[in-house]
C-alpha cells in the first residue's frame, strides 16, 4: 500500500443510470495530465466561465485537466474544443497532406 491510497477500490455508494455516454478523449494528448483537485491552497480555472468576470474555483474532489501550469475545468476544456466525447476523433481528425508522388 502506497501512503495516502486505499489498498481496495472503494464501494459505490449506489448504481445511478447516466443519461449519455459520460467518457471524455484528448483530442491532442501529449502533455496533458488528469488530476482530483485535493485540499491544497485554492486552485482557478484557467479559463472564464460565459457571462462570468473572474475565475472559477476548482473544487475538491473535482476532476480537472492540467497543460504546464494552466488548470482546465472539465466544462471549460469541452467549451474551448480541448475536449471531445467523440470516440473515433483520431479518424475523424484533420489530416496530414501528403504530396500526389505522380
Amino acid at each position: 500500500m502506497t501512503e495516502g491510497h486505499p489498498e481496495e477500490i472503494p464501494e459505490p455508494f449506489e448504481l445511478h443510470e447516466i443519461p449519455h455516454e459520460l467518457r471524455e478523449y484528448i483530442r491532442y494528448p501529449k502533455s496533458w495530465e488528469a488530476h482530483i483537485m485535493d485540499n491544497r491552497p485554492r486552485e482557478y480555472c484557467h479559463f472564464k466561465a460565459p457571462g462570468e468576470e473572474w475565475f472559477h474555483l476548482l473544487l475538491p474532489g473535482e476532476i480537472y485537466l492540467q497543460y504546464g501550469h494552466a488548470k482546465f475545468c472539465l466544462n471549460c476544456a469541452r467549451r474551448f474544443g480541448h475536449t471531445t466525447d467523440d470516440r473515433l476523433h483520431w479518424q475523424r481528425g484533420p489530416r496530414r497532406q501528403t504530396e500526389n508522388p505522380l
